[in-house]
């Protein structure tokens, strides 16, 4: 919600309609109407504590998370021997679609490069986006990092023996001094996670493992490697030691089968861009299942009454949820007032996942209203929150808790909105 003046517009379109809730209830003065606020993101909880009778509630203005974006630096260190062809294909096709992945659960990713390769560079390094750097044995050649739509362009750069041709022996002596450079490559943003995956298809001994280690976790980088066994291990070690994930790249067959690899890391790197909530565990973002959970607390005999009312759930997403969604939907609709209550859902902009918000309504002749920018994002939210809410509290909609349907009350059409304009 923090991009492109969302939760501004949000604020807005609640306080615009809010008045509208009064006149509502004021025209029904046998219904006892309450109003209450569940936010939800890194974590859930009640934004306003208590349910507030509609006349004298004042809204207090929501506040992006900081917390939505994290911040995540990722370098590739690339074997860029002979014997890597596929491989390097498969890094060029699938790079914008593994950052992609990433930046779906919520990071902010800046992405690197670094080749090496034993026999010296071929070519000259003028004009290049990248530099080179003769080691001891090694030749590497530095990307730095850049924006997605950058490192495409940088790696089409890369490619067979541009670096020697000779081989790539991780974890042996004379590759100990190919780490300072890629740990320079993460720059100074110590407050980035910091991932390191290594792609080789070949490995040496283990003589100068300790010191690789040690300098990656003296500079908080955690290492995945897609790379080779053997007997002493040295790529599984690095993984190992690092915190990392170790994938074997001898049981991909082709190009088509690294790039499900390339995913399959991307996967695991993005359920580690999470934040630790003070109970200890951790969120990528957005907690929609742990939001149901609580909602659901709330709509127990008691606190809720055998007969009233049809209680109201209007849910208003931007995103997808990072949480088990299912199991707070299942908690949801365990409850008697959860299946009863008319539910609602506002999808803000093309990012939010209407699949979810669809069976969160849960019947088909409902569909999520689709907001693309303020005005139709105030329309929905007054339509849900003023003609539904009047249809739910008239009269004829008290019932009890053993009805089945959340349909018992007829909605009125909601209102068209021009799909002109969008801007989310």
């Amino acid at each position: 919600m923090s991009v492109e003046g969302k939760i501004q517009s949000l604020n807005a379109a609640i306080r615009e309609a809010l008045p509208h809730m009064v006149t509502v209830a004021s025209e029904n003065p046998n219904a006892n109407v309450l109003l209450r606020v569940l936010k939800f993101s890194h974590g859930a909880e009640w934004y306003f504590p208590s349910a507030i009778p509609i006349s004298d509630f004042q809204w207090k203005d929501l506040v992006a998370d900081p917390l939505q974006q994290p911040k995540l630096d990722i370098v590739f260190l690339v074997d860029t021997s002979g014997s890597m062809s596929d491989e390097i294909d498969a890094v060029k096709r699938s790079c914008v679609s593994f950052a992609d992945q990433i930046i779906k659960a919520g990071a902010n990713v800046r992405l690197g490069l670094v080749g090496f390769d034993i026999g010296g560079h071929r070519g000259s390094s003028m004009g290049k986006a990248y530099k080179v750097y003769n080691l001891s044995r090694y030749t590497i050649g530095v990307w730095p990092l850049n924006t997605p739509e950058r490192f495409k362009k940088n790696i089409q750069s890369l490619s067979l023996g541009l670096f020697g041709g000779g081989g790539c022996y991780l974890a042996q002596r004379d590759t100990v001094d190919i780490f300072p450079h890629v740990i320079n490559t993460f720059d100074n943003s110590s407050e980035n996670t910091r991932i390191l995956v290594i792609i080789s298809d070949e490995m040496g001994g283990n003589e100068g493992l300790s010191d690789i280690v040690s300098q990656l976790k003296s500079a908080s980088i955690t290492s995945h490697v897609l790379g080779v066994s053997g007997r002493e291990g040295a790529h599984k070690s690095i993984a190992r030691m690092t915190g990392g994930e170790f994938w074997n790249i001898t049981k991909t067959k082709g190009v088509h089968n690294f790039e499900d690899l390339l995913g399959t890391v991307a996967d695991t790197i993005a359920k580690e861009v999470t934040q630790k909530l003070a109970d200890g565990t951790t969120s990528s973002g957005t907690d929609m299942g742990t939001a149901l959970k609580l909602v659901s607390q709330e709509l127990k005999i008691p606190p809720m009454n055998e007969r009233a009312l049809p209680p109201v759930l209007v849910l208003i997403s931007d995103g997808q949820p990072t949480d088990d969604f299912q199991s707070g939907l299942d908690e949801l609709m365990k409850q008697p007032w959860g299946k009863k209550a008319v539910r609602i859902a506002i999808a803000i902009g093309k990012d939010a996942d209407e699949a979810v918000l669809q069976k969160f309504i849960g019947h088909t002749e409902l569909k999520p209203l689709q907001a693309n920018n303020p005005e139709a994002l105030f329309k929905y939210i007054k339509w849900s929150s003023t003609i539904v809410l009047k249809a739910a509290s008239s009269p004829v909609s008290q019932t009890d808790s053993s009805s089945k349907s959340n349909l018992s009350i007829a909605l009125p059409p909601s209102p068209e909105v021009s799909s002109s304009g969008g801007v989310w």
